[in-house]
């Protein structure tokens, strides 16, 4: 049930930030929007292979143990979470990512985690 949950908010995300596009595009300029997307992608390109994917490995193992994860470790996977959304094409993926980027966010996101896990 979460899985078709979670691919229908994905599914949703990317209807809206398609239209998002289309709508920037016809104020601002089709180039303007290529370039603002490429240069997201390449951020989130670079910062993805930055990361060490064995660290979602290592998330998956600790909490099918029932082990605590530090504080580090899942800031690291917010970071990658946020790398990820900035390579998905759209402005609202972008502001997300660029949000899993900031440590202010990342510190919120980290509360939630900390009072539900």
């Amino acid at each position: 049930m979460f899985s078709w949950l979670l691919l229908i908010v994905l599914f949703a995300l990317a209807m809206l930030d398609l239209m998002v596009m289309l709508l920037m595009a016809k104020g601002v300029g089709i180039y303007i929007i290529v370039f603002c997307q490429s240069a997201s992608f390449l951020f989130g390109w670079w910062k993805v292979r930055k990361m060490d994917f064995n660290l979602v490995f290592y998330l998956d193992a600790e909490l099918k143990k029932g082990q605590p994860i530090i504080k580090e470790l899942w800031e690291e996977a917010l970071v990658l979470i946020g790398a990820c959304f900035l390579i998905i094409p759209g402005f609202l993926t972008d502001f997300i990512g660029i949000g899993f980027l900031l440590p202010q966010f990342r510190q919120f996101c980290f509360d939630l985690i900390d009072n539900n896990v």
